[in-house]
């Protein structure tokens, strides 16, 4: 079978084409470091990517929850341990004055701190973290206590917890709400005992000691509680991060470019390239002597 000049140069050049598609992938692997960019140069290869790259992006999104949780729970841990050393003040200060070798400008003193103590504990209840209040519940927007004409702190939050989801099938809590019991002792212990004082109740003030300390074991039983929180979040975040190291390896591994093979390939499409168009060449110049003669 007779093969023609322009059969040789369609061959040729088509040759041509391939040796130059390898040279364009290589490039854009060695530039982009992966193995493929498009649908069409992986097939499954790519779909793969796409799954490791959706599992990816799962992991990332929990760190960031897990991550949002932690700094909440140690905004109100703060807090609480705010209102745990003024409890212990006001318990010295209730010591003090129940001692009866108090005098008057010693107590008159006294009422105006446990004034001021009862305030630093209605602000650190009411604290905001990225403008939103801590202790609402998912209430966020709403202060959890105001004080009524009595006297008397209400909660006004809401019970329900804020969660973050740490699995498909498991949520914890990641906040601390004002219904705890422990915030109703210590506004309790502490207007009672600012009440004793402003009536100079000697028997309410020794009460008021039994009562303040009650009070902050209780402030002390939630903060240690809101520290195994912050712990079973730092747990499962060690453990996403594991997982985020094994996905990234593994999606590395799958997509990354074999820079050496590639500058081989791109050698051997050269070598390929020069001989083709050496013989595009010679089939011109054929073609030239025969239309001479």
């Amino acid at each position: 079978m007779r093969v023609t000049n322009n059969q040789m140069y369609e061959n040729l050049m088509s040759g041509i084409n391939k040796q130059l598609k390898i040279k364009n992938d290589s490039n854009a692997s060695i530039a982009s470091g992966t193995r493929f960019q498009r649908p069409a140069q992986a097939g499954l290869d790519y779909k793969t990517s796409l799954n490791l790259r959706h599992t990816q992006s799962q992991i990332q999104g929990s760190l960031e929850s897990l991550t949002i949780a932690e700094s909440r729970l140690s905004a109100s841990q703060t807090m609480l341990s705010d209102i745990s050393n003024v409890l212990k003040r006001a318990q010295t200060l209730a010591v003090q004055q129940a001692s009866g070798q108090i005098g008057p400008q010693e107590h008159a003193a006294a009422i105006g701190e446990v004034n001021h103590l009862l305030d630093q504990v209605a602000n650190s209840a009411n604290q905001q973290w990225q403008g939103e209040f801590l202790f609402s519940g998912t209430a966020v927007d709403t202060q959890p206590f105001s004080v009524d004409a009595s006297g008397v702190y209400q909660y006004q939050g809401s019970d329900q917890d804020r969660t973050v989801s740490v699995s498909t099938r498991q949520s914890i809590n990641s906040n601390v709400r004002g219904d705890e019991a422990a915030f109703a002792q210590a506004f309790s212990s502490l207007t009672n005992f600012q009440t004793a004082l402003a009536n100079n109740d000697q028997t309410g003030i020794a009460n008021a000691i039994s009562e303040l300390t009650a009070a902050g074991n209780g402030i002390i039983d939630l903060t240690s509680n809101v520290g195994g929180q912050i712990k079973a979040i730092q747990s499962y975040t060690q453990s996403y991060e594991d997982m985020k190291f094994s996905i990234d390896k593994r999606l590395n591994e799958h997509e990354a470019a074999d820079i050496p093979a590639l500058v081989a390939a791109m050698q051997q499409a050269d070598i390929a390239l020069q001989a083709s168009y050496s013989q595009i060449a010679n089939i011109k110049n054929l073609s030239l002597v025969n239309f001479l003669r």
